[in-house]
This record gives C-alpha cells, structure tokens and sequence, in this order.
C-alpha cells in the first residue's frame, strides 16, 4: 500500500513539474505576447486604417481571396483524390507520390518559380510575344495569387480527401444503389457525408493559409492591397498602431475561418474498402495516362524552373525565349565567400534550435494532453494558440511582447528561432500526441513488474517506441523552419540573416538573379530531404 502511494505521490510531482514547464514556457513565448498585442491593438486602434484606404482594401482583398481560395483548391485537390484512389492507370504510383511536392515547396521558393512562369518576364508572357507579338501579356494581381494558392494548398484536399476515400466502406454506396439510388443521388447522401470532415478540415487549413500568405501578395499583388503585406508596409512607415490593429483584424479574419470550418463529425473506416477500378480499355489508358503525365508535369514544373534557371547565366539572358548560356557560377559563388554561404549556416542553426526547443517542449505537452493529465487542457490551448495565428501575427506579438525593457529580446538573433519554435510547436505536439494516445503504458507496468526501474523502462521500452514517431516530427518542424518567410520578414537581424531572406535581397539586386536561384534551389533541396526524412521516419513509428 506504502509502495502505491509512493508511485503516485512520485506520479504527482512528475506531471506538475511537466505542468509548470510547459507552463512558463508557453506562457512567455506563446501566451503573453498574445495579451501584449492585443492590449496593444486596443490602446492604439485605428480606425482610419480599417475603414479608409489601402487598409479596407486589404482587409476585402484577404476574404474573398481566401474564400476563392478555398474553392479552386478544393476543386483540384478532391478531384486528384478521387482519380488517384477510385481508378487505376499508367502512372499513378507516381502522380500519387508527387502530389505531396507543394508541402516540399518552400513558399517564397514557390512564389519565386511561378513570377518566372507567369509574371511580367515569365515564361509564358514570353512564349505569347514570340507567337502573338503581345508585349504586355502577364498573369499578376489576384489571378496570379490564386494560380499560386491553388498549386500550394490543394495538397491539402488530396491528402485529407485521400485518406478518407481509402478508409470509406464502399458496400454503403453500393447499398444505396441496390436500393434504386442513381449515382448522383447515391454520392451526395453517401460519399459527401463521409468525406465531410476531410473536407471542412481541409477547408479550413487552406483558409487559414491564404490568410497568413505573404510572399505570393508580396510578388503579384503591386495594386492589390493584401493584410499580411499592409501590416509590413505599415511598420515600415512606423505606423505603431496601424500595424498592430491590421495584425488584430488579421487574427479575427483567421478566426473567421474556425467558425466557418470547424467540424464535429468523426467518421472512421470499415473492412470492407474496396480497390482502384481498373481502367481496361485503350482510350480509357490514353486518357487517364495523359492526365496522370499531364499533371505531373504541372506538379514539377515549378521545382524545374527553379533548378534550369539556377544554371543560366543571367547577364546574357535577354529576350530570347529559352536562355542558351549556362553556367555553375552561381552555385560555385555560394561557397566561394564566407558571407555568401552564411544564410546558409544560419538558416540551418536556427532550424535546429527551433526543431530542439519544440521537441523538449511539445512531448511532455503531448504527454499531459495525451494522457489526460492535470492542466492538459490549459496546455492544450495555449499549444493550439499559434496555429490560428498567421505569421505575420505571431511575428507581431513578439515584436510587442520583447521590446520592454526587462525581456529585451528584440532585436536579438533569438527573435527567429523563437517564432520558429512558437509558429511550429502545434505540429509536433499533434504529432507527439497522436503517439502517446496510441503507447500502451501496461507495457511499462509490465517492466516495472519484473523489476526494471522507471529510467531502464523508458530506455528499453518507451523510447525505442516513440522514437521514430517522434523524430518524424522533429524533421518535420526543421524542414517548416527552413523554408519559414513571413514572420522572417519582420524580426530578422543582419547577424541571422536567413536564406529566404538572402533570396529575396538576392532578387533586388544583392548578388543577382543567377545567385538568388542557386539559394533557393538548394532551400528546396534541403526542404525536400528534410521533408523525405519525416516521411520515411513516420512510416516506421507506432
């Protein structure tokens, strides 16, 4: 009896110690920079900024885009989902492995790759003056902006769409149509109810993201004004206060977005799933094989873009429709100076600072929410806070929170791994979550039985478990922290001078365009590795 107490008692202290640390970390980091902007909004309101101007103007700009967003990615990634897992054809092993590509597409990189597609010096407008003669064909302003979102965001549809069709008990449509229902009748009462989550959850993954969306409305969107980008534009007027009430409305317009998205419905897969439809007929395979290849080709046009304009040489590519010369000076140029590959090392340090601290933090947040531990509700929600938030909100808060005098962060090389940490918590602390729900702890009472301390449990039975799931995560969160560029905008320094920034300086001037392609195809490839990493770990985990 003594012995039980004694565990429980040391069971206790072990979950309020987590508590407190996950407490005070989250609170300074999360919790209370919120609180400061938002005092902050309320003291220096404007509302001159919201009702008149660039300002309003944004503020429509951001939802309707977002919503129209929403839709055409929708459209896309749901139908790619229905033709990956509902027939089989020639590729598609393939195309369903390349549909992830965009998640492995930083966004700057991605906006950088479609300016040259589709912009005032593209591909594109060029191929229509040597064939029309047309010298002021481009795709820009919100056009363009969808072009990208959609491309960015309807991964988000394939693979939640995707994964719920794969888990769908195809007898139920097939009772439905024995019972009279046609097809139509019999996918509307059917198949949408089931996918619904999968489709609100993706709705609101894309709402959310078009929202915080910089870079895309920061490269096309010159004459339409844009939340993310105003915020920036009115701090770097010095506008205090008509930054943070933009930031605000920036918040309200994400949390627009849960109340529009949010579901409540859980639905969860049979025995019974069926297989692909094999396509058996010769025009059938033509079709569907062209397609597959079709959009294949769409899906790497941008990472091919980025890699063939990274070997041009700039200074002699003019107006001809393909460039002819060609050079490696560009990547040679990287490492030939200690400053040019410093972005490089910083991006790379900070990453792994942030990946840490989030690994530290989110698995004993993971294991109170996990476990249903005291104040894992609390944890719960200050966890999920940073996700509602776009970038360039979070970047706010804690440009708000750490200029006071006695916590005088800002200004540090810490500001970016701490918004890394704080914009990519929520993720691990899913993931890590997700992990610990699924550990079967009678495992450790069974050690603990035979005679294994707590330490030698953990070692021999928790870690080897959990490892993989974790790791997955923590590679996850290095690869988002990598290609990170809104709130990167508003707290770098020149000592942490990141990649994404480097590109962007690179683009303007500051070691050209030759150099800005080599940097971003190398974030890419370091993106994608990282990326390939988690993916292949995760497989593995429990």
């Amino acid at each position: 009896m003594n012995n039980s107490g004694s565990k429980r008692s040391w069971q206790q202290r072990w979950d309020r110690n987590l508590f407190i640390l996950c407490l005070v970390v989250l609170g300074v980091t999360v919790a209370y920079p919120t609180f400061r902007l938002a005092a902050a909004a309320l003291r220096l309101w404007q509302w001159d900024v919201v009702l008149e101007g660039s300002g309003r103007e944004a503020i429509v700009n951001t939802l309707w885009i977002c919503l129209v967003s929403v839709f055409t990615s929708g459209v896309v990634g749901t139908a790619l989902a229905f033709f990956v897992t509902r027939f089989r054809f020639p590729g598609r092993n393939m195309l369903s492995a390349l549909a992830y590509l965009p998640f492995a597409l930083p966004p700057l990189v991605g906006t950088l790759s479609f300016y040259y597609l589709i912009g005032t010096d593209g591909f594109f407008p060029r191929l229509v003056h040597q064939i029309q003669g047309h010298d002021d064909f481009s795709i820009t302003g919100p056009l363009a902006i969808l072009v990208v979102h959609t491309y960015s965001f309807m991964v988000y549809f394939y693979a939640m769409v995707s994964a719920s069709l794969e888990g769908m008990d195809v007898s139920q449509v097939e009772a439905a149509r024995t019972l009279g229902a046609s097809q139509t009748r019999a996918f509307f009462k059917v198949t949408v109810p089931h996918l619904m989550p999968a489709l609100m959850g993706a709705s609101l993954l894309s709402f959310m993201t078009s929202g915080a969306s910089f870079s895309a409305p920061l490269f096309f969107g010159q004459d339409f004004p844009y939340l993310s980008v105003q915020i920036v534009t009115e701090r770097g007027q010095f506008n205090e206060g008509g930054s943070v009430t933009l930031s605000f409305v920036l918040a309200m317009v994400a949390l627009i977005g849960v109340l529009l998205f949010r579901s409540g419905h859980v639905t969860s897969g049979n025995a019974s799933k069926g297989s692909p439809r094999e396509v058996k007929s010769t025009s059938g395979r033509l079709i569907t094989g062209a397609l597959a290849w079709g959009f294949m080709a769409v899906l790497l046009l941008p990472q091919m873009t980025i890699l063939w304009l990274s070997l041009v040489n700039h200074r002699e590519w003019f107006d001809e429709l393909v460039p002819t010369m060609f050079t490696f000076d560009n990547y040679l140029n990287l490492f030939r100076e200690d400053s040019a590959f410093r972005p490089i090392r910083n991006s790379i340090w900070m990453s792994l600072v942030a990946a840490g601290g989030t690994l530290l933090v989110g698995l004993p947040a993971a294991y109170l929410i996990g476990r249903n531990r005291a104040g894992g509700k609390w944890i719960n929600l200050m966890i999920m806070l940073p996700w509602a938030l776009p970038g360039t909100v979070v970047a706010m808060n804690l440009i708000v929170a750490f200029n006071d005098r006695w916590l005088p962060i800002h200004g540090t090389i810490w500001m970016l791994p701490i918004a890394y940490f704080v914009r990519f918590i929520p993720l691990l602390t899913r993931m890590a979550t997700a992990s610990v729900q699924n550990f079967d702890a009678s495992l450790i009472q069974a050690g603990q039985t035979l005679g294994a301390s707590w330490g030698y449990c953990f070692r021999r039975i928790v870690l080897p478990l959990m490892a993989p799931s974790l790791a997955a995560a923590t590679a996850l969160v290095f690869a988002s922290s990598l290609g990170e560029y809104v709130a990167t905008v508003l707290l770098y320094t020149p000592s942490n001078l990141p990649i994404s920034i480097q590109i962007e300086q690179a683009m303007r001037g500051a070691g050209g365009l030759g150099t800005a392609f080599a940097y971003s195809f190398l974030l890419m490839l370091m993106v994608t590795g990282a990326f390939m990493l988690s993916r292949r770990l995760g497989s593995r985990s429990i």
